[in-house]
C-alpha cells in the first residue's frame, strides 16, 4: 500500500497530475485520493476543488493519449463523490499533517467505497458518468455531510 513520508512526496504527485507527467501506470486510486485531498485542503471552496480535479483529469487523460471523442473514462459522479468524501474525512482530522491525513485516507478508503452508497448499475450508468447523480442505497448520502450539488458540474 502506498505511504507518504513527506509533504514533498505528495506535492510531486500533485505536480505530476497538473502537468500531465505522471505515468498512466502510476495514476491509481491512491494518487486520485492524494490529489483530491490536496485540492480540498488548498482550495477556497469545495466547488473550486472539484473544478481543479475535473479539469486536471481531462488534461491528464489527454496527456495519456486518450481520444476523448472515442473514449470517455471521466466519471462526474465519482469525481464529486470523492471530493466530498475526502473533504468530510479531512474535517475530522483537526491538526493532523497532510501526510498523516493522506496516509490514513488511502488506507481506509478503497476504490469500492462508493458502492456503499450506489448500486453498481446506477454508479456505472452513462448518466452517472456524464452528470452527478444522487446515491440510491443510503438516504441523503449518509456519512457525507457536504451538499453534492455544491461541487457537481452538470453537463
Amino acid at each position: 500500500m502506498k505511504r507518504y513520508n513527506s509533504e514533498e512526496e505528495i506535492l510531486e504527485v500533485v505536480r505530476g497530475f497538473e502537468n500531465g507527467t505522471i505515468a498512466r501506470a502510476d495514476w491509481r486510486h491512491a494518487e486520485h485520493l492524494t490529489v483530491a485531498l490536496y485540492y480540498v485542503l488548498h482550495s477556497p471552496t469545495l466547488p473550486d476543488a472539484a473544478d481543479k480535479m475535473r479539469v486536471g483529469i481531462f488534461n491528464l487523460l489527454k496527456s495519456f493519449g486518450v481520444d476523448l471523442s472515442v473514449e470517455m473514462p471521466y466519471h462526474e459522479t465519482l469525481t464529486v463523490f470523492w471530493i466530498r468524501a475526502v473533504s468530510d474525512f479531512a474535517k475530522t482530522k483537526n491538526g493532523a499533517s497532510i501526510v498523516d491525513i493522506c496516509n490514513e485516507l488511502i488506507e481506509i478508503f478503497d476504490k469500492d467505497y462508493p458502492l456503499k452508497f450506489y448500486s453498481r448499475e446506477r454508479l456505472f450508468s452513462d448518466e452517472a458518468r456524464k452528470n452527478f447523480i444522487e446515491s440510491n442505497l443510503k438516504k441523503d448520502n449518509e456519512k457525507l455531510a457536504v451538499d453534492y450539488k455544491s461541487v457537481s458540474h452538470q453537463n
